[in-house]
């Protein structure tokens, strides 16, 4: 299958095909089942014993999520940026499974029309990366400085005025609005 990975230090930027350094998990985008399916059957790991921001940096599960992609995702879910990652995700997985028992009779195009509205954490490690992605012909070309403005109109959150920031244990700024949540360094 095709592997995407973003080149050194050139914002938000993909390149499909090539290699990934070894350890990395399934691709956000090219994998995106795969990817999913990595992430729900493997929340006993420690990793997910950290806040969901630092776990979405782990490119063992979360291939390709970069510091603003994370933030960007976490804002349009309103999910304080340091939740426990095994409690935003294991809620996730609980709410899959009454969806198909609560309406087993929905058809694929209400289920689709659904999941298009109520996107989950996962969904949006695909579909933000995706309108980048679709956007980046005229966001990044380094030679046109009204594309980065484009692309500061994009963000929501990412270094926009009025957002709070804090650092993770890793010393990566989050950005985020509202309360950071349970696990925020002191």
């Amino acid at each position: 299958p095709p592997r995407c990975s973003p080149p050194p230090r050139r914002f938000g930027s993909w390149r499909l095909g090539d290699a990934w350094q070894p350890g990395r998990g399934p691709c956000v985008l090219s994998e995106y089942q795969a990817f999913r399916e990595n992430v729900l059957k493997n929340l006993d790991d420690k990793a997910f014993d950290k806040p969901i921001c630092e776990a979405l940096l782990n490119q063992k599960f979360f291939n390709g999520i970069g510091n603003y992609l994370r933030a960007e995702i976490l804002y349009r879910l309103k999910i304080p940026p340091f939740e426990k990652a095994r409690t935003v995700l294991e809620a996730l997985k609980d709410q899959e499974q009454a969806r198909r028992k609560k309406n087993p009779s929905l058809t694929l195009s209400k289920k689709l029309k659904l999941k298009r509205e109520n996107p989950d954490l996962l969904e949006l490690c695909h579909t933000v990366p995706m309108e980048v992605i679709a956007a980046e012909k005229n966001l990044f070309d380094p030679d046109h400085s009204d594309n980065y403005a484009a692309f500061k109109n994009w963000l929501q959150c990412y270094l926009v005025p009025g957002m709070s920031s804090l650092r993770d244990r890793n010393g990566r700024t989050i950005w985020f609005q509202g309360e950071p949540g349970p696990m925020a360094p002191k």
